[in-house]
């Protein structure tokens, strides 16, 4: 299968699906999967419930269980004209790119932001000026020319964009909190604070709103660090919703009705930027999804 696209998923069964059979869990909670692409799977040992390999597709599930695969095949391709379009002149375009989109090309192929974004200007080279996670919803921004490209890369690097986030956290942050360290890249895909040998990383909290067992926390990192606002957030305790990689509870139950999150909740609000070549400052931004909605009931307190 390492010739082919691939499709890689996490599920979390919750407590409605007690006594569901697995095979019949994953067909009915994925889009665009087929029972034999399931069977696939399972004959090749790419399903594991709760970290361990399972291939008996009968299986009935308890609730609870986390579901990992690789599945045969892509996942269902995003229209290029759902790519929302922010901004775009001569020099610049700014997307909102959705969840489940990577920024860039990966290696196992599947579609990514810079690929829409070429087709959509194909007389154009697009230039990726900065990354989001895979699951990380918002503003990305792309260069449409040489002088735009020279010009952004040095706000970036000098510093000069002010970059805003929304985070769904578990627990109960203080009001404003700064964190400071040195990270680094760890095992699995993780990135670990270390007292030497990595690089400074620096962000800016403000809790929002306070929720029952959960809050909305806006991040203003002043560094770039992979991973940075994630490690943060979890390293004082209040890892993102969704964030399976950091500790961060996939599982939620809210107004009584129980809520399975399936990507982390960071999303890109606002990028401020001076425009490379009028010089006036512009604001980008992207309407939160409604996976960020589903935790603003009317219950939920101001900071």
């Amino acid at each position: 299968m390492s010739d082919r696209p691939v499709r890689r998923e996490t599920l979390v069964a919750g407590s409605e699906v007690q006594g569901q059979r697995l095979d019949r869990f994953v067909v009915d909670h994925l889009a665009g999967v087929s029972r034999k692409q399931v069977k696939r799977a399972f004959d090749g040992g790419r399903i594991f419930v709760d970290g361990r390999v399972e291939r008996r597709a009968n299986l009935l599930l308890k609730g609870g269980e986390t579901i990992a695969l690789t599945l045969e095949g892509e996942a269902p391709r995003l229209n290029i004209a759902e790519l929302e379009i922010l901004f775009r002149d001569e020099h610049l375009l700014a997307v909102n790119k959705p969840a489940g989109l990577p920024s860039h090309p990966l290696v196992d192929r599947r579609i990514n932001a810079l690929d829409l974004v070429r087709r959509r200007c194909p007389d154009l080279q697009p230039i990726l000026l900065h990354r989001l996670d895979i699951d990380t919803t918002g503003v990305l921004l792309f260069a449409l020319s040489a002088e735009a490209n020279r010009d952004l890369a040095r706000q970036f690097a000098e510093r000069q964009v002010t970059k805003t986030y929304l985070a769904l956290v578990a627990g109960a942050p203080p009001e404003q909190f700064t964190v400071s360290n040195f990270l680094k890249a760890g095992v699995r895909g993780r990135t670990v604070a270390v007292r030497s040998g990595g690089d400074r990383a620096e962000t800016a909290f403000r809790t929002l709103t306070v929720g029952p067992g959960f809050a909305l926390v806006e991040a203003s990192p002043k560094t770039g660090r992979t991973h940075q606002i994630r490690a943060h957030l979890a390293g004082e305790g209040y890892p993102l919703l969704g964030d399976l990689l950091y500790g961060g509870p996939v599982a939620f139950v809210l107004n009584g009705n129980p809520q399975h999150i399936r990507r982390h909740l960071l999303h890109a609000l606002r990028l401020a930027i001076q425009h490379p070549v009028s010089r006036q400052s512009l604001i980008l931004s992207a309407a939160a999804p409604l996976d960020f909605q589903l935790f603003q009931p009317a219950s939920v307190s101001s900071s």
